[in-house]
């Protein structure tokens, strides 16, 4: 009976030490920092359309590499709320610029970061973007992102709120040098 005991105790100290270990390897943590994001900046514009990008930096805090395996944005201007215009929007990595609407899934190491751009194009649904512009309100904009790590993936949704004064206050700057 005694050889049992210990065998029973050290199989018991091994999983404990396994499930330590394991609890200890942490995960991905990621962080979009919706409160260090840019301003809005006007980056192209013609008569009916402005499009306007801003930048939102992210980072893992977690211990260990995630994979973003799929980022796309949700914007939030209901026709019942602004009917003056069409919004399209797109979200793209700084360092991996895509015209195509694509994210291409992207390993975060811990530790380390990057930064999305958010675009949102505008098109007047009559006349000059300008004055379809002028009654603009505030909105949201949700980045949906999904996460694969060491545990289950997960889908996050972090909304960024855009005021209606940085569309006008881009607008009276101008469009900004690339």
């Amino acid at each position: 009976m005694g050889i049992l005991s210990i065998l029973l105790v050290l199989f018991i100290v091994a999983v404990v030490a396994v499930w330590l270990y394991i609890v200890n390897q942490g995960n991905a943590e990621l962080d979009f920092m919706l409160d260090q994001r840019t301003d809005f900046k006007l980056e192209e514009m013609s008569f009916n359309r402005a499009v306007f990008s801003c930048n939102v930096p992210f980072v893992n805090k977690g211990k260990q590499d995630g994979i973003i395996m799929d980022c796309f944005p949700r914007h939030q201007l209901p026709q019942e709320q602004f009917d003056a215009v069409e919004l399209a929007s797109r979200i793209e990595l700084e360092n991996k610029r895509r015209l195509d609407g694509y994210f291409e899934s992207v390993i975060i190491p811990t530790k380390t970061g990057n930064s999305l751009i958010v675009t949102l194009i505008f098109t007047a649904k009559t006349g000059d973007i300008r004055q379809a512009l002028a009654g603009m309100v505030d909105m949201s904009v949700d980045i949906i992102y999904q996460v694969y790590a060491l545990s289950k993936w997960y889908i996050a949704k972090p909304r960024m709120v855009v005021k209606a004064s940085e569309f006008t206050q881009a607008l009276s700057t101008g469009v900004s040098e690339v």
